[in-house]
């Protein structure tokens, strides 16, 4: 099967089966200095075994061509930052989506975040036919996951690509099948936008397990304001200890910041281009 694959590292599980058991003929990515896992080890593969690495967005004229040329059998999208082109009218088009939530419930760009914040204690993958609108095809498949108080986004993360592997082998013996299979639609759900930057965000009166909670709920996407300066919280432990001053400078990439019980250890990351929305 010839496969177009839309994605970042999130799930790279699944970008590996296509590379070992069929053939990828296109990587199409994108970068976000805020996300936890972005395109680096995808993009070292796919320059690894010769394939074509775009950044650029895909046109409708160009998605439609491929299909009407048979050249291309399947769009494969997993965790991608944009609506991809749906070719009206053409009955040998094959679009999929990997989603990070139970859908329709969890349309978002950010699910897992957002599942953490409303503090969910499940959520899951699932496989829906590309639309027009975001997150909003007929589901193909769909499989949960607990959330443990254990875990933290980044756990989510991994274990939904697991998750993701094994229904996109099955996708893969039978694609025509699972197309004709495919589930009764269901209603259509609100988006979860992404969290509000006062929730994203670390405040001096917060305690430590308050730090450390918004941590394990954003990760990466934690940021805290420094000399008037916002950075992305790369790291976070905390300490009892409390601090002669609000914020202690040890290097550039290194700060500990007071709190109301102690300290956080922070490794930081400058911000460099606008949030998105």
């Amino acid at each position: 099967m010839k496969v177009i694959y839309f994605g970042s590292d999130v799930f790279l599980t699944c970008f590996d089966f296509f590379l070992r058991y069929h053939e990828i003929i296109a990587l199409y990515t994108y970068h976000h200095d805020e996300d936890y896992m972005t395109e680096e080890g995808i993009v070292r593969k796919a320059k690894a075994h010769g394939i074509p690495v775009h950044y650029e967005s895909i046109t409708a004229e160009e998605a439609g061509g491929l299909f009407r040329r048979r050249e291309c059998d399947l769009f494969f999208v997993a965790e991608y930052d944009r609506l991809i082109p749906v070719p009206e009218g053409l009955s040998s088009f094959r679009g999929v989506n990997v989603h990070s939530s139970l859908l329709p419930e969890g349309r978002s760009y950010y699910p897992i975040e957002a599942a953490m914040d409303r503090e969910l204690t499940r959520t899951g993958v699932t496989i829906h036919k590309l639309a027009p609108d975001l997150d909003s095809g007929t589901i193909l498949d769909q499989r949960s996951l607990d959330i443990t108080a254990e875990m933290d986004s980044v756990d989510v993360y991994i274990n939904l690509a697991r998750l993701a592997r094994e229904m996109t082998e099955k996708l893969a013996e039978n694609l025509e099948g699972a197309w004709a299979r495919e589930m009764p639609p269901t209603d259509r759900q609100p988006y979860w936008k992404r969290p509000a930057p006062e929730r994203l965000t670390l405040s001096h009166d917060m305690t430590r397990a308050e730090a450390l909670e918004r941590f394990r709920r954003f990760n990466s996407m934690t940021q805290v304001k420094l000399e008037g300066r916002l950075y992305y919280v790369r790291g976070l432990t905390t300490g009892t200890a409390i601090l002669p001053w609000k914020e202690w400078h040890l290097r550039d990439s290194i700060r500990l910041y007071a709190l109301r019980d102690g300290h956080a250890r922070l490794w930081i990351q400058a911000k460099t281009g606008e949030d998105r929305k």
